[in-house]
């Protein structure tokens, strides 16, 4: 197994986006939600590499995505969905937090501009969020990280790598 998911949460079927996390207890802010794992991949080899699956994927640095490989290698970790008023955010690279205390049944999510940024020689990520939040986005991309209100609002809770370009452009202003 590669990755790890809290045991207070669980796999389920969502209204709108195929299977989601969710709680099954009550959840602390702070507390660990998942660690991600999987096999390590260049981003400029996703396109040339038709076994690797980039849907079940995380991106980890500017030039690496860590994932499954192929449909088997799956595991619960990868169904967290996207929302523009997420509940949980990372800490380093790899590990998923809560941002704030969640509820039982409540579905965990995270803000994908939390983790993309552009890779040199992979397409362009575009998603049409289903997310219905009021401060909804409508398509989600990998520059969304460069918002100086999603910088604000999850200050902290952004991939370290990606954490580290934001810190270098307030520097710079």
């Amino acid at each position: 197994m590669f990755s790890w998911m809290n045991p207070k949460l669980e796999v389920r079927n969502t209204e709108k986006c195929g299977k989601g996390v969710f709680a099954k207890l009550k959840i602390n802010k702070d507390d660990v939600l998942a660690v991600f794992g999987g096999y390590i991949i260049k981003g400029i080899e996703v396109q040339d590499n038709s076994f690797y699956d980039s849907d079940y994927s995380l991106q980890i640095s500017e030039d690496f995505l860590i994932g499954s490989m192929n449909k088997k290698d799956v595991t619960d970790t990868d169904f967290f969905n996207h929302s523009c008023n997420p509940n949980a955010g990372f800490k380093g690279q790899i590990f998923l937090v809560a941002m704030r205390d969640i509820d039982v049944d409540d579905e965990i999510l995270f803000d994908y501009a939390m983790v993309l940024q552009e890779m040199i020689g992979v397409k362009p990520y575009q998603l049409k969020c289903l997310c219905g939040q009021e401060e909804c986005r409508g398509d989600i991309t990998e520059n969304d990280w460069k918002n100086e209100k999603l910088q604000n609002k999850y200050d902290g809770y952004f991939q370290t790598f990606i954490q580290e370009k934001i810190n270098k452009l307030k520097k710079q202003k």
